[in-house]
């Protein structure tokens, strides 16, 4: 093989050209490997969720739906406290206005 110093412009871009298309083609391969086994880990968990009892189900559910509130009600008061601040800037901004 040349040393890279003899290498002419044209075998330097092919060089780049065929590393760039490995990378492309482990970069496909990775994503899609990644999306195979998300999507047989929910096949799996809708397979389990299916074999319960409905009342384990409602159970499953209710306690999920818990957990969904509480989350809400935390980003509800960060939205709440955003918006304090929002008006009290304007305020601000409005009473260095007036003269």
């Amino acid at each position: 093989m040349a040393s890279p110093s003899t290498l002419t412009k044209q075998q330097k871009f092919k060089g780049g050209v065929w590393a760039v298309a490995f990378a492309a083609v482990i970069m496909v391969g990775t994503l899609t490997g990644a999306q195979l086994k998300s999507d047989k880990q929910k096949e799996q968990a809708i397979k389990e969720f299916h074999q319960v009892t409905p009342s384990e189900q409602i159970a499953m559910l209710q306690k999920q739906r818990a957990i969904l509130v509480d989350q809400r009600t935390a980003l509800q008061k960060k939205l709440d406290v955003f918006k304090e601040r929002v008006r009290e800037r304007h305020q601000a901004q409005e009473a260095s206005k007036k003269p």
